[in-house]
């Protein structure tokens, strides 16, 4: 096989994939996401998070028996460190 019949082969390929996607040289899936609007994420700390600060105000107001929460707080634990994902 030549240089030429490699080429040959290479458009006929080509050809092909433009069939299949008809976007023909109209870029991937990364020129796609380049493209689009920007990704935005919003990290919060855990301990930030609006959700810890209800679960404090309802233990405080009573509203959650300290012993239960206690208890879950172990179990939670026990898990992530059985989990290996505090290596």
């Amino acid at each position: 096989m030549t240089a030429g019949d490699a080429t040959r082969v290479l458009d006929d390929l080509i050809s092909t994939l433009e069939q299949v996607n008809p976007r023909g040289g109209g870029g991937d899936a990364i020129d796609a996401v380049l493209a689009s609007e920007p990704r935005t994420t919003q990290a919060v700390s855990v301990r930030q998070a609006p959700e810890m600060e209800a679960f404090r105000r309802e233990l405080a107001d009573g509203l959650i028996r300290v012993d239960t929460v206690n208890q879950v707080l172990r179990l939670l634990n026990e898990w992530i460190m059985a989990s290996g994902l505090l290596r």
